[in-house]
């Protein structure tokens, strides 16, 4: 799940929020349920994300897209841009433009850099998507 909000902050660049440099405890309205509430830590942070995902995902909508889109509302997207992630995109983003697997065979690979790569795949053509339609409403 945060892989996925990590691919549009990887697509759109660090955006800045109401929250940007905000320090714990802090409080915000939860898109989820319509309330104020503290955020005491960026577990609280994680909390608000998987109901905003699950909600997003038993509708239907593209979760990634939804997390990202309302978590402006309550969270510093430099305390959601994770290294690791980003890292990891990168490693995507090499293999597709050069072509090259990220091990020399796909039994070598491991799942989860198979199920990370399906990932970044299916919200980077989330990205493009929303991108090619605001360029069109323009």
């Amino acid at each position: 799940m945060l892989l996925r909000i990590n691919v549009w902050i990887s697509f759109n660049g660090l955006q800045d929020s109401a929250f940007k440099g905000v320090e714990f405890p802090y409080v915000a309205k939860c898109p989820s349920n319509g309330r104020k509430s503290e955020f005491g830590s960026i577990l609280d942070i994680y909390d608000e994300i998987i109901r905003i995902y699950e909600e997003a995902d038993d509708k239907g909508f593209n979760v990634g897209k939804s997390v990202y889109d309302l978590s402006f509302y309550f969270a510093d997207h430099a305390l959601l841009a994770d290294n690791n992630m980003q890292n990891r995109i990168k490693e995507f983003q090499f293999c597709k433009t050069f072509s090259c697997p990220p091990y020399p065979s796909l039994n070598e690979t491991p799942a989860d850099i198979i199920d990370d790569f399906f990932i970044i795949e299916e919200e980077y053509n989330h990205c493009i998507k929303k991108q090619q339609e605001e360029k069109k409403d323009a």
